[in-house]
Protein backbone atom coordinates (compact mmCIF):
# COMPACT_ATOMS: atom_id res chain seq x y z
CA UNK A 1 0.00 0.00 0.00
CA UNK A 2 2.81 2.40 0.85
CA UNK A 3 4.46 1.78 -2.54
CA UNK A 4 1.15 2.42 -4.30
CA UNK A 5 0.60 5.72 -2.48
CA UNK A 6 4.20 6.79 -3.15
CA UNK A 7 3.76 6.18 -6.87
CA UNK A 8 1.39 9.11 -7.22
CA UNK A 9 2.80 11.50 -9.83
CA UNK A 10 0.31 14.33 -9.61
CA UNK A 11 1.24 15.54 -6.12
CA UNK A 12 4.55 15.56 -4.24
CA UNK A 13 4.12 13.82 -0.89
CA UNK A 14 5.47 15.51 2.26
CA UNK A 15 8.82 14.14 3.41
CA UNK A 16 8.56 14.98 7.13
CA UNK A 17 6.16 12.23 8.19
CA UNK A 18 5.13 8.60 7.51
CA UNK A 19 3.36 7.90 4.22
CA UNK A 20 0.75 5.76 6.01
CA UNK A 21 -0.66 6.89 9.34
CA UNK A 22 -2.47 4.34 11.50
CA UNK A 23 -5.10 4.47 14.21
CA UNK A 24 -7.28 1.74 15.74
CA UNK A 25 -10.79 1.32 17.05
CA UNK A 26 -11.49 -1.41 19.58
CA UNK A 27 -14.56 -3.19 20.88
CA UNK A 28 -15.32 -6.09 23.22
CA UNK A 29 -15.47 -9.38 21.29
CA UNK A 30 -16.79 -11.08 24.43
CA UNK A 31 -16.59 -10.53 28.19
CA UNK A 32 -12.79 -10.91 28.31
CA UNK A 33 -11.25 -10.17 24.89
CA UNK A 34 -10.98 -7.25 22.48
CA UNK A 35 -11.25 -6.86 18.71
CA UNK A 36 -9.46 -4.18 16.71
CA UNK A 37 -10.19 -2.31 13.50
CA UNK A 38 -7.37 -0.61 11.63
CA UNK A 39 -7.84 2.84 10.08
CA UNK A 40 -5.17 4.04 7.67
CA UNK A 41 -4.79 7.64 6.51
CA UNK A 42 -2.79 8.76 3.49
CA UNK A 43 -2.66 11.37 0.74
CA UNK A 44 -3.70 10.16 -2.70
CA UNK A 45 -3.13 12.70 -5.48
CA UNK A 46 -3.13 15.40 -2.82
CA UNK A 47 -6.48 14.41 -1.27
CA UNK A 48 -6.45 12.97 2.29
CA UNK A 49 -8.16 9.58 2.53
CA UNK A 50 -9.07 7.49 5.58
CA UNK A 51 -9.86 3.79 5.09
CA UNK A 52 -11.33 1.50 7.77
CA UNK A 53 -10.96 -2.27 7.62
CA UNK A 54 -12.77 -5.07 9.41
CA UNK A 55 -12.62 -6.33 13.01
CA UNK A 56 -9.81 -8.71 14.09
CA UNK A 57 -8.39 -10.15 17.34
CA UNK A 58 -5.04 -8.31 17.02
CA UNK A 59 -3.86 -4.91 15.83
CA UNK A 60 -1.41 -6.54 13.41
CA UNK A 61 -4.19 -8.49 11.70
CA UNK A 62 -6.40 -5.38 11.64
CA UNK A 63 -3.59 -3.35 10.07
CA UNK A 64 -2.96 -5.95 7.39
CA UNK A 65 -6.67 -6.22 6.62
CA UNK A 66 -7.09 -2.46 6.15
CA UNK A 67 -4.04 -2.36 3.85
CA UNK A 68 -5.25 -5.30 1.76
CA UNK A 69 -8.75 -3.86 1.43
CA UNK A 70 -7.31 -0.50 0.38
CA UNK A 71 -5.22 -2.12 -2.34
CA UNK A 72 -8.11 -4.27 -3.50
CA UNK A 73 -10.28 -1.21 -3.86
CA UNK A 74 -7.90 1.36 -5.35
CA UNK A 75 -5.88 -1.01 -7.54
CA UNK A 76 -8.26 -3.91 -8.16
CA UNK A 77 -11.73 -2.42 -8.39
CA UNK A 78 -10.75 0.93 -9.89
CA UNK A 79 -8.38 -0.82 -12.29
CA UNK A 80 -11.21 -3.01 -13.54
CA UNK A 81 -13.46 0.02 -13.86
CA UNK A 82 -10.91 1.89 -15.99
CA UNK A 83 -10.65 -1.07 -18.36
CA UNK A 84 -14.44 -1.21 -18.67
CA UNK A 85 -14.60 2.53 -19.32
CA UNK A 86 -12.03 2.29 -22.14
CA UNK A 87 -14.20 -0.15 -24.04
CA UNK A 88 -17.49 1.56 -23.28
CA UNK A 89 -19.45 3.40 -25.94
CA UNK A 90 -21.72 5.13 -23.46
CA UNK A 91 -22.36 8.82 -24.11
CA UNK A 92 -20.40 11.07 -21.71
CA UNK A 93 -22.44 12.79 -19.03
CA UNK A 94 -23.39 16.39 -19.79
CA UNK A 95 -24.54 18.68 -16.97
CA UNK A 96 -27.89 20.38 -17.57
CA UNK A 97 -27.47 24.09 -18.24
CA UNK A 98 -28.41 26.12 -15.16
CA UNK A 99 -28.60 23.10 -12.84
CA UNK A 100 -27.17 23.41 -9.34
CA UNK A 101 -24.14 21.33 -8.28
CA UNK A 102 -26.44 19.31 -6.01
CA UNK A 103 -28.67 18.39 -8.95
CA UNK A 104 -25.65 17.71 -11.16
CA UNK A 105 -24.34 15.28 -8.57
CA UNK A 106 -27.66 13.42 -8.39
CA UNK A 107 -27.83 13.18 -12.18
CA UNK A 108 -24.19 12.18 -12.51
CA UNK A 109 -24.52 9.40 -9.92
CA UNK A 110 -27.45 7.92 -11.83
CA UNK A 111 -25.33 7.78 -15.00
CA UNK A 112 -21.88 7.06 -13.56
CA UNK A 113 -21.03 3.35 -13.61
CA UNK A 114 -19.08 3.17 -10.33
CA UNK A 115 -22.10 4.59 -8.46
CA UNK A 116 -24.22 1.64 -9.57
CA UNK A 117 -27.25 3.88 -9.91
CA UNK A 118 -27.25 4.75 -6.23
CA UNK A 119 -28.10 8.25 -5.07
CA UNK A 120 -26.00 10.32 -2.67
CA UNK A 121 -27.34 11.03 0.79
CA UNK A 122 -26.74 14.26 2.67
CA UNK A 123 -26.22 15.43 6.22
CA UNK A 124 -24.66 18.45 7.88
CA UNK A 125 -23.27 19.74 11.13
CA UNK A 126 -23.48 23.26 12.55
CA UNK A 127 -20.61 24.89 14.42
CA UNK A 128 -20.41 28.55 15.42
CA UNK A 129 -23.29 29.36 13.10
CA UNK A 130 -21.70 27.76 10.02
CA UNK A 131 -22.80 24.64 8.13
CA UNK A 132 -20.55 21.80 6.96
CA UNK A 133 -22.12 19.28 4.59
CA UNK A 134 -21.26 15.59 4.34
CA UNK A 135 -22.15 13.38 1.37
CA UNK A 136 -22.45 9.60 1.70
CA UNK A 137 -22.05 7.82 -1.62
CA UNK A 138 -21.52 4.22 -2.75
CA UNK A 139 -18.64 3.77 -5.20
CA UNK A 140 -17.97 0.30 -6.59
CA UNK A 141 -19.98 -1.16 -3.72
CA UNK A 142 -18.04 0.66 -0.99
CA UNK A 143 -19.57 3.40 1.15
CA UNK A 144 -17.70 6.71 0.99
CA UNK A 145 -18.13 9.93 2.93
CA UNK A 146 -17.01 13.29 1.57
CA UNK A 147 -16.88 16.53 3.52
CA UNK A 148 -17.03 20.10 2.29
CA UNK A 149 -15.96 23.28 4.07
CA UNK A 150 -17.93 25.45 6.47
CA UNK A 151 -20.35 27.94 4.91
CA UNK A 152 -22.70 30.54 6.35
CA UNK A 153 -25.76 29.00 4.63
CA UNK A 154 -26.77 25.36 4.44
CA UNK A 155 -27.51 25.62 0.71
CA UNK A 156 -23.99 26.92 0.08
CA UNK A 157 -22.48 24.12 2.17
CA UNK A 158 -24.38 21.48 0.16
CA UNK A 159 -23.35 23.08 -3.14
CA UNK A 160 -19.72 23.25 -2.02
CA UNK A 161 -19.62 19.58 -1.01
CA UNK A 162 -21.32 18.57 -4.28
CA UNK A 163 -18.77 20.51 -6.35
CA UNK A 164 -15.92 18.81 -4.52
CA UNK A 165 -17.33 15.33 -5.10
CA UNK A 166 -17.97 16.11 -8.77
CA UNK A 167 -14.37 17.27 -9.07
CA UNK A 168 -13.12 14.16 -7.23
CA UNK A 169 -15.03 11.95 -9.67
CA UNK A 170 -13.89 14.10 -12.63
CA UNK A 171 -17.41 14.85 -13.81
CA UNK A 172 -17.40 16.74 -17.16
CA UNK A 173 -17.57 20.44 -16.48
CA UNK A 174 -15.98 20.09 -13.03
CA UNK A 175 -12.56 18.59 -13.86
CA UNK A 176 -10.76 21.86 -13.19
CA UNK A 177 -12.97 23.27 -10.43
CA UNK A 178 -10.36 22.56 -7.74
CA UNK A 179 -6.72 21.65 -7.28
CA UNK A 180 -4.95 19.97 -4.32
CA UNK A 181 -3.82 22.53 -1.77
CA UNK A 182 -0.10 22.11 -0.88
CA UNK A 183 -0.54 24.45 2.11
CA UNK A 184 -3.41 22.59 3.75
CA UNK A 185 -3.02 20.99 7.19
CA UNK A 186 -3.33 17.58 5.56
CA UNK A 187 0.01 18.30 3.86
CA UNK A 188 1.90 20.51 6.31
CA UNK A 189 0.86 19.12 9.74
CA UNK A 190 2.57 16.26 11.54
CA UNK A 191 -0.59 14.15 11.25
CA UNK A 192 -3.35 14.11 8.67
CA UNK A 193 -6.40 15.62 10.44
CA UNK A 194 -8.77 12.95 11.71
CA UNK A 195 -12.31 12.56 10.33
CA UNK A 196 -15.32 12.79 12.67
CA UNK A 197 -14.98 10.23 15.43
CA UNK A 198 -18.08 8.22 14.43
CA UNK A 199 -17.53 8.24 10.66
CA UNK A 200 -17.08 4.44 10.36
CA UNK A 201 -19.65 3.30 12.96
CA UNK A 202 -23.30 2.47 12.93
CA UNK A 203 -25.26 2.89 16.17
CA UNK A 204 -24.63 -0.71 17.34
CA UNK A 205 -20.88 -0.49 16.71
CA UNK A 206 -20.74 2.89 18.39
CA UNK A 207 -22.14 1.45 21.62
CA UNK A 208 -19.72 -1.52 21.42
CA UNK A 209 -16.78 0.86 21.09
CA UNK A 210 -17.99 2.92 24.05
CA UNK A 211 -18.26 -0.21 26.20
CA UNK A 212 -14.72 -1.23 25.23
CA UNK A 213 -13.47 2.26 26.03
CA UNK A 214 -15.01 2.24 29.48
CA UNK A 215 -13.64 -1.22 30.31
CA UNK A 216 -10.11 -0.67 29.06
CA UNK A 217 -9.36 3.03 29.57
CA UNK A 218 -7.62 2.47 32.92
CA UNK A 219 -5.31 -0.23 31.54
CA UNK A 220 -4.53 1.67 28.33
CA UNK A 221 -3.69 4.96 30.01
CA UNK A 222 -1.54 3.22 32.63
CA UNK A 223 0.39 1.36 29.90
CA UNK A 224 0.82 4.59 27.99
CA UNK A 225 2.22 6.40 31.02
CA UNK A 226 4.62 3.53 31.69
CA UNK A 227 5.87 3.63 28.08
CA UNK A 228 6.21 7.39 27.78
CA UNK A 229 7.84 8.01 31.18
CA UNK A 230 9.75 4.76 31.72
CA UNK A 231 13.08 6.60 32.10
CA UNK A 232 11.70 8.98 34.73
CA UNK A 233 10.13 6.34 36.98
CA UNK A 234 12.12 5.01 39.93
CA UNK A 235 12.16 1.25 40.61
CA UNK A 236 8.84 0.24 42.14
CA UNK A 237 7.30 3.68 41.64
CA UNK A 238 3.68 3.76 40.49
CA UNK A 239 2.85 5.89 37.45
CA UNK A 240 -0.04 7.49 39.35
CA UNK A 241 -1.56 7.91 42.80
CA UNK A 242 -5.31 7.61 43.44
CA UNK A 243 -7.66 9.08 46.05
CA UNK A 244 -11.46 9.03 46.15
CA UNK A 245 -14.35 11.08 47.51
CA UNK A 246 -17.85 9.79 48.16
CA UNK A 247 -21.08 11.71 48.71
CA UNK A 248 -22.12 11.00 52.29
CA UNK A 249 -25.64 12.25 51.57
CA UNK A 250 -26.16 9.74 48.77
CA UNK A 251 -28.06 6.61 49.83
CA UNK A 252 -28.17 4.83 46.45
CA UNK A 253 -25.87 1.96 45.43
CA UNK A 254 -23.27 2.14 44.09
CA UNK A 255 -22.63 5.48 45.77
CA UNK A 256 -21.62 8.67 43.99
CA UNK A 257 -17.87 8.80 43.76
CA UNK A 258 -15.24 11.19 42.41
CA UNK A 259 -11.66 10.11 41.68
CA UNK A 260 -8.54 12.24 41.95
CA UNK A 261 -5.32 11.00 40.32
CA UNK A 262 -1.87 12.53 40.66
CA UNK A 263 0.74 11.79 37.97
CA UNK A 264 4.16 12.59 39.49
CA UNK A 265 6.11 12.42 36.21
CA UNK A 266 4.19 15.37 34.77
CA UNK A 267 3.40 17.10 38.06
CA UNK A 268 -0.35 17.23 37.41
CA UNK A 269 -3.46 16.19 39.32
CA UNK A 270 -6.69 15.33 37.50
CA UNK A 271 -10.15 15.28 39.10
CA UNK A 272 -12.98 13.43 37.39
CA UNK A 273 -16.73 14.05 37.52
CA UNK A 274 -19.11 12.58 40.09
CA UNK A 275 -20.31 9.18 38.85
CA UNK A 276 -21.69 6.04 40.42
CA UNK A 277 -19.07 3.53 41.51
CA UNK A 278 -15.31 3.71 42.02
CA UNK A 279 -14.52 1.94 38.74
CA UNK A 280 -16.41 4.47 36.65
CA UNK A 281 -14.85 7.28 38.69
CA UNK A 282 -11.41 5.93 37.81
CA UNK A 283 -12.40 5.77 34.15
CA UNK A 284 -13.51 9.42 34.20
CA UNK A 285 -10.22 10.62 35.66
CA UNK A 286 -8.18 8.33 33.39
CA UNK A 287 -9.85 9.85 30.36
CA UNK A 288 -8.69 13.30 31.51
CA UNK A 289 -5.12 12.00 31.70
CA UNK A 290 -5.44 10.55 28.18
CA UNK A 291 -6.74 13.86 26.82
CA UNK A 292 -3.79 15.67 28.41
CA UNK A 293 -1.34 13.22 26.80
CA UNK A 294 -3.08 13.60 23.42
CA UNK A 295 -2.82 17.37 23.64
CA UNK A 296 0.88 17.10 24.49
CA UNK A 297 1.51 15.04 21.35
CA UNK A 298 1.08 11.52 20.00
CA UNK A 299 -1.86 9.54 18.63
CA UNK A 300 -3.96 6.98 20.36
CA UNK A 301 -7.19 5.11 19.85
CA UNK A 302 -10.02 7.63 20.08
CA UNK A 303 -13.48 7.02 21.50
CA UNK A 304 -16.10 7.45 18.77
CA UNK A 305 -18.94 9.75 19.75
CA UNK A 306 -22.09 10.83 18.01
CA UNK A 307 -21.85 14.28 16.50
CA UNK A 308 -24.21 17.07 17.46
CA UNK A 309 -26.26 16.51 14.34
CA UNK A 310 -26.68 12.77 14.98
CA UNK A 311 -24.53 11.97 11.93
CA UNK A 312 -24.08 8.23 11.54
CA UNK A 313 -22.16 6.04 9.12
CA UNK A 314 -23.89 3.46 6.97
CA UNK A 315 -21.21 0.80 6.74
CA UNK A 316 -22.74 -2.69 6.70
CA UNK A 317 -21.81 -6.33 6.17
CA UNK A 318 -21.24 -7.70 2.70
CA UNK A 319 -20.70 -11.40 1.92
CA UNK A 320 -19.99 -12.15 5.56
CA UNK A 321 -17.31 -9.49 6.03
CA UNK A 322 -17.32 -5.78 6.71
CA UNK A 323 -17.01 -3.39 3.83
CA UNK A 324 -14.15 -0.98 3.97
CA UNK A 325 -15.29 2.52 4.74
CA UNK A 326 -13.66 5.56 3.19
CA UNK A 327 -13.60 9.16 4.30
CA UNK A 328 -12.17 11.78 2.00
CA UNK A 329 -11.54 15.33 3.18
CA UNK A 330 -11.60 17.06 -0.20
CA UNK A 331 -9.21 19.74 1.06
CA UNK A 332 -8.48 21.54 -2.21
CA UNK A 333 -8.36 25.04 -3.62
CA UNK A 334 -10.83 26.46 -6.11
CA UNK A 335 -9.30 27.12 -9.51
Amino acid sequence: LQEFVQCTRHFILPQHRPILQWAYDQRMANATSLEFRGIVAFLLDGVPHHVAGGWHPSKKMAQRDAAERSLHFFVGKWGEQLLLAEGSKAKPFEPVAGASPVQDLRDFCRAHGPCGGSRPSWSHTVSEGEFTATITLSLLGVSHKFAGVAKARREDAYADAARRVLWYLQCPGYQHAFAPNPRSLAVTAKDIPSPPADWACDSAELEDLRKAERKTVLMRVQNRLQQEFAKQLKPGQSVWEWTYETDDADTAWPPLCRARVHVPTIGRTFVGDWVRGQRDAQAEASQLVAEHLDAAGGRDTRLPSRSASGLESEWSSEDGGERIGKWADVDVEAC
